[in-house]
């Protein structure tokens, strides 16, 4: 084993500990909107960590509900990523989002750089998308 295949090693189960994380985020969040008190999620939490606050704003007509979700399954996703990698990890959150939606709300986090694009679709070639 190189140095460089340790390196490899290091960045992907740093990259599959912050998956748990989110997991974990995500869950204790589903458990204050299901009613469970502050006092019990609070004593899950770990030391230093404190829960995700809400990406988009949620407006009384529901604007927002497709990119909020989209935002959580990014976390899911590896560092660089395509709209494949997001819609796998959003079928169990959403299984209802087509590519064209996940597409939409990926260019308009791309502007507000929530997320970097590091290559442009070209054909059938997906476009590859950086988390920030």
């Amino acid at each position: 084993m190189n140095i460089r295949e340790i390196i490899e090693i290091r960045d992907k189960l740093k990259n599959d500990l912050n998956i748990v994380e989110k997991f974990l985020e995500i869950a204790k969040r589903q458990g204050l909107a299901n009613g469970d008190s502050i006092d019990n999620q609070l004593a899950l939490s770990t030391e230093g960590q404190s829960l995700l606050k809400p990406v988009v704003k949620q407006s009384g007509n529901g604007y927002g509900a497709i990119g909020k979700s989209i935002f959580e399954s990014i976390k899911l996703c590896p560092i660089e990523f395509t709209v494949t990698d997001v819609r796998e990890s959003l079928k169990e959150i959403d299984p209802n989002v087509s590519k064209l939606q996940i597409a939409t709300v990926l260019s308009r986090f791309s502007r507000q750089k929530k997320i970097q694009v590091i290559s442009r679709k070209v054909g059938r070639k997906a476009a590859i998308y950086r988390r920030m």
